[in-house]
């Protein structure tokens, strides 16, 4: 073939290859992500503030900010790891740890700050339960730590079933009267086969003072179906905020794609109407902690060894 006519050749096949959009990534459609909820809103003011640098700290499955130090953050690791609590700031820079005397930890799932009779406790959930199969679980009830102590005193603990069989729970948050509330994390189906929206489960405050195994009582459910196609919906964790300066208090429910806000009882905790929505940050798809600040923002903590960090709002 003539140079010329090989020159020619080669320039109308580039020209359809453009056309077609093959061999130009830049003309591709991009492929929608399967988490992605059209029209949800991202987080407002995001920022990622860091990631964790305590390279023991490789399954951070919740995370309370103190109310002793203001700046300290604490998480626990999940299932078969040591009875310890991890300290760090905004930055993920880590701060101490602190194990709980006496404690043992089958599946660290979720943790929570709430009143007590020395006033803040730490409410450690060993909740987990990826196949429903345990027969009962705990909470660990402990003082508020300090990034100076090496140990906890000796906790409280609680034994809980739920009626009906294992649940798996990983989101807990502790009421003003010391009521406990648990959310369930994984697709649960019907009678008819039909997927159910997440159960609520509530421990009276009573529960402490008994000697009995306590039961978690089902109240109610959240408008929140955990599907099987796509886990972007299994509950993850939860956090109730202080008095807002509306004398509000919301709760935030997290999952592997969304922030959920929802009206509080300032009292008792319950969760009322849904007040907003937001997407987890972009590309991050193993979020495990939530924790309200002061201020009202809401600080992210993602699971895995140097896993980020992340703040901002809903709304």
């Amino acid at each position: 073939m003539p140079e010329r006519a090989r020159a020619l050749l080669l320039v109308l096949s580039l020209l359809s290859a453009c056309s077609s959009g093959k061999g130009d990534s830049s003309a591709e459609k991009p492929k929608r992500d399967r988490w992605t909820v059209p029209g949800e809103p991202s987080l407002r003011d995001l920022v990622r503030t860091g990631m964790l640098g305590d390279a023991r700290l490789t399954e951070a499955s919740g995370v309370v900010a103190s109310v002793t130090e203001p700046g300290v953050f604490w998480s626990q690791n999940d299932r078969g790891n040591a009875a310890t609590l991890y300290a760090y700031d905004s930055a993920g820079v880590p701060l101490g740890t602190v194990r709980v005397r006496g404690a043992d930890n089958t599946d660290w799932e979720a943790i929570a700050i709430g009143p007590c009779a020395s006033g803040s406790c730490v409410y450690i959930g060993d909740v987990g339960d990826n196949y429903a199969a345990r027969a009962e679980v705990r909470v660990w009830r402990v003082s508020v730590p300090v990034t100076s102590a090496s140990e906890t005193e000796s906790p409280a603990s609680l034994r809980i079933v739920y009626p009906g069989g294992a649940r798996d729970v990983e989101a807990m948050w502790v009421a003003p009267d010391t009521s406990i509330w648990f959310a369930t994390k994984r697709p649960n189906a019907d009678d008819s086969g039909g997927l159910r929206p997440s159960q609520l489960y509530r421990v009276s405050a009573a529960a402490w003072s008994g000697k009995a195994i306590a039961t978690a009582h089902l109240m109610d459910s959240l408008p929140i179906v955990p599907g099987t196609s796509v886990s972007r919906d299994w509950v993850t964790d939860a956090s109730l905020s202080g008095v807002m300066p509306n004398g509000r208090r919301l709760v935030a429910i997290l999952t592997y794609g969304s922030v959920y806000v929802f009206d509080a009882d300032p009292v008792t905790g319950r969760p009322g109407a849904q007040v907003a929505r937001c997407a987890v940050p972009p590309g991050e798809r193993n979020a495990e902690g939530i924790t309200w600040l002061t201020d009202g923002r809401l600080m992210l903590v993602n699971e895995g060894r140097g896993a980020k960090l992340y703040r901002g709002r809903c709304p």
